[in-house]
């Protein structure tokens, strides 16, 4: 069996059910962001602290800061953790796995997170790769060697590497 042929291809998370674990996900980072920086914006207020020097130089740079870390975390914690998979993959029974079919290490995850967020500051359409790969992978997984595949598929295959 060739890896393009059909009963392979179904293996793969094709562009629109990525597309819609993507929001999903996007949704619940921007509530954590929101969440995560609310309750320390109050903090000070809490705690009676004057908001000057440090405090107000945190303040002015936490929203860059929570929108570049909470979201690596998120990926890179979810992608390397017994699930494989955000809870917006899980919603379509999506995993990312490595070019054998194995869980990805912390460490690959965040290289993994890491090119798919330069790729999307440097071309906002770089995702649309997605549907015209033969095995479904945008940039971010063609460099990390990785793939978001059906984890059922996955599991009938049995892991074997010859489906990748």
């Amino acid at each position: 069996m060739t890896a393009t042929s059909d009963s392979t291809k179904r293996i793969y998370g094709g562009f629109w059910i990525r597309t819609a674990a993507f929001l999903i996900d996007l949704i619940i980072m921007t509530l954590l962001v929101i969440l995560v920086g609310s309750m320390l914006s109050i903090t000070p207020d809490l705690l009676g602290i004057e908001e000057t020097g440090f405090i107000l130089e945190f303040l002015i740079w936490m929203p860059l800061i929570f929108w570049l870390v909470l979201p690596w975390l998120y990926c890179g914690l979810w992608e390397s953790s017994k699930v494989q998979a955000t809870p917006g993959k899980l919603a379509f029974s999506l995993v990312v796995v490595d070019k054998e079919g194995k869980r990805l290490g912390f460490l690959h995850a965040s290289g993994r997170y890491w090119i798919k967020a330069i790729s999307f500051v440097i071309a906002h359409i770089i995702y649309i790769v997605v549907a015209f790969t033969a095995k479904k992978q945008g940039l971010h997984d063609l460099c990390a060697n990785t793939f978001v595949v059906h984890k059922k598929e996955l599991q009938r295959y049995g892991q074997q590497s010859s489906f990748l």
